[in-house]
């Protein structure tokens, strides 16, 4: 899944953007940024790359093929269902 801006990261253009944060988000950003020694632009450039990640992660696809009915079952769904 593109993202509205995903060319422009890649590319390594940056564009500079003004957000507001409440206050103890401000502090965490400013701390994080400290512990980990990178700037504070940084930290929100690897949370939203987190979030793109995260985003394409579904959680559905583990529970594909992961219940085993039989092919019998399948025709007494509800019943199947209720009894487990």
């Amino acid at each position: 899944m593109r993202h509205r801006g995903q060319e422009n990261r890649r590319a390594g253009k940056k564009i500079k953007k003004s957000y507001y944060l409440d206050s103890s988000d401000a502090a965490f950003v400013r701390e994080y940024a400290r512990q980990k020694g990178i700037s504070e632009s940084e930290v929100i450039q690897h949370a939203l790359r987190r979030l793109e990640k995260d985003e394409a992660y579904d959680p559905f696809q583990e529970l594909i093929g992961s219940v085993n009915v039989g092919g019998s079952q399948v025709y007494r769904h509800d019943e199947v269902i209720y009894d487990y």
